[in-house]
């Protein structure tokens, strides 16, 4: 075993030990919190993968646990018009896998948990360096028709929008939203900041094309105070076990935020 692959498993278990502590301090009601997926393929080693088995016993625990599930649309709702969100939580996954399709969605499908798909639209049908498949148009028709996933923009070509100026940044945030207002018949109302890189010309942009939502991937949970086209989530990924997940969908996780701010971690 190496020192990098020691340090890594010392690391987990030392959040193992926080998250599992600090998870009784449980969700308020005037707190929500929305989680980050990206894949959930049964063979990747992706770090932001995610396996079915793990995804399903997470969406268990929710379950079990009696956690409010609700759409990105509620959530932003509540915020919009300052009411207490409820201790929920709302799942939302970036790029468009197809294994979104094949693998996760049959599982919220079991416990009737809406999801949001952020897609990056130039790349709908192909695949990624990784080889992994992304969504197809037929696919996607298929969840936004169900009612239970709602599929929304992540750009066009998923680049760093702080790298970005002038009308190159408007062509990627319009563009995405008309690709799928077309193919999907419906507005688009929540967007997903590529890379969680957020200018304020890009928020300006979201805010112009009338978005109810936007999301980074700056940790943390929400407050009835929190700016509806900035939105905290919470990464979920390979490295995420059971005692860390049960510990991200409280409190917990902004404590291990600030511990990470004040002491550099």
């Amino acid at each position: 075993m190496t020192t990098h692959s020691v340090g890594a498993e010392h690391m987990s278990l030392l959040k193992d030990a926080f998250f599992g502590a600090l998870s009784i301090l449980g969700l308020p009601a005037d707190r929500a919190v929305v989680l980050m997926y990206h894949s959930v393929d049964p063979s990747t080693d992706y770090f932001m993968n995610v396996r079915p088995e793990r995804f399903a016993a997470q969406m268990a625990y929710l379950k079990v646990s009696g956690r409010s599930v609700v759409s990105l649309s509620a959530l932003a709702l509540k915020l919009k018009n300052k009411e207490p969100l409820g201790g929920a939580i709302a799942i939302t996954f970036d790029d468009g896998y197809r294994d979104n399709y094949t693998h996760a969605y049959p599982i919220l499908q079991k416990h009737g948990f809406p999801a949001t798909i952020f897609v990056t639209t130039d790349l709908i049908g192909k695949s990624d360096k990784r080889n992994l498949p992304r969504l197809s148009e037929g696919e996607l028709i298929d969840m936004e028709r169900s009612g239970l996933i709602d599929i929304e923009p992540h750009s066009m070509s998923h680049p760093k929008l702080t790298e970005l100026t002038g009308e190159t940044v408007r062509a990627e945030i319009v563009g995405s939203k008309e690709r799928l207002e077309q193919l999907l018949g419906k507005t688009c109302s929540h967007f997903a900041y590529p890379f969680g890189s957020i200018s304020s010309e890009a928020e300006r942009i979201v805010g112009e094309c009338g978005f109810e939502s936007a999301t980074s991937v700056r940790e943390g949970t929400l407050s009835r105070d929190t700016h509806p086209l900035t939105l905290h989530r919470v990464s979920i990924d390979n490295t995420t076990s059971m005692a860390q997940f049960r510990g991200k969908i409280t409190r917990a996780v902004d404590f291990y935020e600030w511990l990470k701010w004040a002491f550099g971690i």
